[in-house]
C-alpha cells in the first residue's frame, strides 16, 4: 500500500490551517476497504494499534469481504453498500449476510464506521470524532450521538458547530432540564480543547457554555413602580416579586401597575406551570412567592376592597 500522507485533518478549517502541524510518518492513505485492513494490522503488527482497533478484525474483514465480494471498495461507498437502515441494503448484499443478519450488520456498521471515521474523517468526520472522544474524554457515548443527531438536522458537521449554535439549542430547553442538557453540550467543549480533536481539525477550539438560566436572571431590573414596592419590602417579598416579574417578562405578559400584577395573578397566569418554565421552583414555593406579592402589593392598588376578600380565602 502506499504511504502517503493521508492526514486526520485532511482539509481543516480556514481558521486551523496555520496552527496544524502535519507528520507524514504519522499517517497513511486509505482508499479502499482492503487498506483499511491493512493499517489497522500494521499497526497492530508494529505493536502501535490504532485508536479504531479491535480484537475480531480479522473475522469481521473476512465477513465484510464476503458479503461486499471483496474488499476493493472505496472507502466512500460503505454507507451505500452496507446502510445503517437495515431496509435500505441492497437485496443480494443482504442475502450474503451470515447468522443473525441484522445484528451482524449492525455490529459490521458500527465497527467498520469507527475505523473509517479516524482514518477518513473527511468522509465520516461525526464517527472520528466519536472514536477520538474515546480516547481523549471517555463519560458516556451517547453525548457525542446527542449532539450528532441535532446537528444533522441543521445539515451540520462538527467543525461547523459554533457558539451561536450551542446557545440556540440551550435556549429552546425548559429550565428544569437545563442540567442535563448543558452537561452534553459542556462535555463537546471540554472535547474541542483536547490535543488530538484539535490535531484532527473536527471541531472548533474556542467552543464555550453560555451562562446559564440562573446568570442570566440573576439581575432583575423592576419597573420604577414595583422597584419602589420592593424597596420598603424585606428580602423574601423583594424575592417574591423579582421572581413574579421576571415570570412576567418571560411570557411577554403586560403589567404597568400593581393592579395588573393583581390581575394577571387572580387570571390564572401566573401559575406555577407558568413560573417554573423560567426557573426551577417547588410549586409551594411559589406559592408562598405569590401569597407574598398579593400580600404587598394590596397597599398599592387602586381599590383594595376588590382584592380583601379573596386574599382571605387565597
Amino acid at each position: 500500500m502506499n504511504e502517503l500522507p493521508h492526514v486526520i485533518d485532511l482539509a481543516p478549517h480556514s481558521y486551523q490551517r496555520d496552527t496544524i502541524k502535519i507528520d507524514p510518518e504519522q499517517h497513511r492513505i486509505v482508499i479502499t476497504l482492503q487498506d483499511l485492513e491493512d493499517a489497522l494490522e500494521d499497526a497492530a503488527k508494529d505493536g502501535k494499534p490504532s485508536l479504531a482497533d479491535w480484537p475480531h478484525r480479522t473475522v469481521h474483514f473476512r465477513m465484510l469481504s464476503r458479503i461486499l465480494g471483496g474488499l476493493d471498495h472505496p472507502v466512500t461507498s460503505f454507507g451505500s453498500l452496507l446502510p445503517d437502515e437495515w431496509g435500505d441494503i441492497p437485496p443480494d448484499i443482504r442475502d450474503r449476510i451470515p447468522g443473525n443478519p441484522r445484528n451482524v450488520h449492525m455490529q459490521l456498521v458500527s465497527i467498520l464506521k469507527r475505523a473509517i471515521g479516524l482514518f477518513r474523517p473527511d468522509i465520516d468526520p461525526w464517527s472520528a470524532l466519536r472514536v477520538l472522544a474515546d480516547a481523549e474524554v471517555r463519560i458516556d457515548g451517547k453525548m457525542v450521538g446527542s449532539v450528532q443527531r441535532r446537528a444533522e438536522r441543521d445539515g451540520l458537521n462538527p467543525i461547523d458547530i459554533d457558539n451561536c449554535w450551542i446557545a440556540r439549542q440551550l435556549a429552546a430547553v425548559p429550565a428544569e432540564d437545563e442540567t442535563q442538557e448543558r452537561q452534553i453540550y459542556h462535555y463537546l467543549v471540554r472535547l474541542s480543547g483536547r490535543q488530538l480533536i484539535q490535531h484532527a481539525g473536527l471541531l472548533r477550539r474556542d467552543l464555550a457554555l453560555p451562562a446559564t438560566l440562573l446568570q442570566q436572571q440573576c439581575e432583575v431590573i423592576l419597573p420604577d413602580w414595583l422597584q419602589e414596592v420592593a424597596d420598603a419590602s424585606d428580602r423574601p417579598t423583594c424575592n417574591g416579586l423579582e421572581r413574579v416579574w421576571r415570570t412576567i417578562r418571560h411570557h411577554n405578559l403586560t403589567a404597568q401597575s400593581p393592579d395588573d400584577i393583581m390581575a394577571l395573578i387572580y387570571a390564572g397566569k401566573l401559575q406555577h406551570d407558568t413560573a417554573k418554565c423560567v426557573q426551577p421552583i417547588k410549586s409551594g414555593s411559589w406559592r408562598g412567592y405569590i401569597q407574598r406579592v398579593r400580600q404587598v402589593l394590596l397597599s398599592y392598588v387602586d381599590d383594595p376592597t376588590i382584592y380583601e376578600g379573596r386574599l382571605k380565602h387565597g
